[in-house]
This record gives C-alpha cells, sequence and structure tokens, in this order.
C-alpha cells in the first residue's frame, strides 16, 4: 500500500512536469502539462500535505515542513533539462 508521502511525492512531480518514474521531462503537449490540471495537482499535493500533518499531530510527532520532506521519485537518471 502506498503512503500518502509517497503519493504527494508523486503527484508533486506530475505537477511539475516531471515523469515521477523516470524523472523525465513530460511532453510540452501532455495533459497533465495543462494549467487546470497542474492546478488540481498542486491541490491535490497540498491536500496530502494537511493529510500527513494531521498524521502526525495525531501520533504526537511533529510534522516535517514540506520543504524538508524528501521526494520519492524513482528517478535513476537525471532530467534530460537538469542534465549537463
Amino acid at each position: 500500500m502506498m503512503s500518502p508521502a509517497e503519493a504527494r511525492s508523486i503527484v508533486e512531480a506530475l505537477a511539475i512536469g516531471v515523469d515521477p518514474l523516470s524523472g523525465e521531462l513530460l511532453s510540452q503537449h501532455a495533459v497533465l502539462r495543462q494549467p487546470e490540471v497542474v492546478r488540481a495537482l498542486f491541490l491535490a499535493s497540498r491536500a496530502l500535505e494537511s493529510a500527513l500533518s494531521r498524521e502526525e499531530e495525531r501520533e504526537g510527532g511533529e510534522a516535517a515542513p514540506a520543504a524538508l520532506v524528501p521526494p520519492i521519485i524513482v528517478a535513476r537518471r537525471r532530467p534530460r533539462a537538469l542534465a549537463a
């Protein structure tokens, strides 16, 4: 079963236009690059982040700040746009 943290990392990768499995940039023409879809993905990512925070509070721990939660992208290589 996938954890909310893993799901959030995948949704975030898609929202920024990156294939979460390969690390490759998505095609400019992919439906996932459409503005409405990108906004929905970021909204979903924030909802998952809120769920993670509530879960941490229930367990008595402190939620990690969003910037410190490591991405769980299963890329074996850097996206082409970043490889130089």
